[in-house]
């Protein structure tokens, strides 16, 4: 067997293992492209007129989104945009509940109180990241990473064997006049070239969080040999000490101060005496590439410098920049509505591959057995 058949074969086992799973997770991720900007048109309540006053700090906003929810714990609290509400994340580790309380942070009207195990974006985000399933993740992680393995060798078996300028040009379209089957093998081999590019990328940053021991070879390979370390940061606590709630809104108006250009930040609740006060922040709405990501004690508002790629944008390497990067890549929000229109087409794409290819195999195995019949036929003929 020459390397190009055991390729093929591999290839098309592979392609049967993960087929239903790359189909889901490709059309999922198709209809999940336009979330952000579906979700702005069609839910009013996440828009509010810019006052010219002062934003309601993160305590207050706290106050109003546990008052509208009967005191169901807040652990983050968005501020997306000047003109957009503030939005608090309820969720609790051992509570089956999972809402988003929008506030206007001008006046403090609670706009909307939603429940995300109901919402549509929600279940097809879980559906693209777990499937709905337990172990769901690990099943999407080592579908993706075959997946890749997929593109590559797909890529490599389409590389023409014969040479000349007439086959090669075949190579780059789908001839509409021939056959079905003939019309089949082109959109699986000449779609699949096109967007085997993009595809190797979105595979690649969907691995960075589907497995740990990926994300740090990731950045081992983009650092030049530098370890990827977590931060595990905690406040200085005296004994008897409570949750500082006020420290919050001095860290909020620092980080708002140190920066005038910041359309946008978020706020970690604390939810013990322990952790630390966490925000992001960004010049940037709906991208999330040159994230500020800022530590404080909530004691003390000291500030403590990060220990992974999670820190401010300025002192970033490049390695961290591009690991900053990982989902506008992903989603292709990189190159703003364009990337996105073109995942949206690559994940589509995507999606026909298994189908394409389910077919693809299925006429060859009916031949197979066509042949083998006739053969049979002639000799106890």
């Amino acid at each position: 067997m020459t390397f190009k058949k055991f390729l093929g074969q591999l290839h098309l086992i592979l392609g049967l293992m993960t087929g239903l799973v790359v189909f889901i997770v490709s059309i999922t991720g198709c209809i999940y492209a336009f979330e952000h900007e579906i979700q702005e048109i069609s839910q009013p309540y996440r828009w509010v007129k810019e006052k010219g006053t002062q934003m309601l700090p993160p305590s207050k906003i706290k106050e109003i989104a546990l008052e509208a929810t009967d005191g169901m714990l807040v652990r983050r609290i968005y501020y997306e945009h000047p003109e957009t509400s503030a939005i608090a994340l309820h969720y609790a580790d051992d509570a089956p509940y999972y809402y988003l309380t929008f506030i206007d942070q001008y006046t403090g009207e609670v706009l909307k109180v939603k429940n995300l195990e109901k919402d549509f974006f929600t279940i097809i985000l879980y559906l693209h990241i777990s499937l709905l399933l337990p172990y769901g993740k690990e099943i999407i992680g080592v579908s993706t990473l075959l997946f890749l393995v997929l593109l590559i060798s797909g890529l490599y078996l389409w590389f023409p064997r014969n040479k000349n300028k007439k086959a090669v040009r075949q190579k780059f379209k789908i001839k509409w006049k021939a056959s079905w089957r003939r019309q089949n093998y082109d959109l699986h081999s000449v779609l699949g070239f096109y967007t085997c590019w993009i595809l190797i990328f979105s595979a690649i940053t969907g691995l960075v969080w589907s497995f740990e021991w990926f994300e740090k070879s990731y950045y081992y390979l983009l650092s030049g040999g530098e370890h990827l370390k977590k931060s595990e940061l905690q406040s200085k606590v005296e004994e008897g000490a409570s949750i500082n709630t006020p420290m919050v809104d001095r860290v909020w108006q620092k980080v708002l101060a140190d920066d005038p250009e910041i359309l946008g930040i978020t706020i970690y609740l604390p939810i013990s005496p322990e952790e630390v006060i966490t925000t992001y922040s960004s010049p940037d709405y709906g991208t999330y590439g040159r994230l500020d990501w800022r530590y404080f004690d909530q004691f003390t508002m000291e500030e403590y410098p990060a220990l992974d790629f999670r820190g401010r944008h300025e002192d970033a390497t490049v390695a961290q920049k591009i690991m900053k990067l990982n989902y506008d890549i992903h989603t292709g929000g990189m190159l703003g509505l364009a990337g996105k229109f073109l995942m949206f087409f690559a994940s589509l794409i995507s999606a026909s591959l298994p189908v394409t290819g389910f077919l693809l195999w299925r006429g060859r195995s009916k031949k197979k057995r066509q042949k083998s019949s006739h053969r049979q036929e002639k000799i106890y003929s």
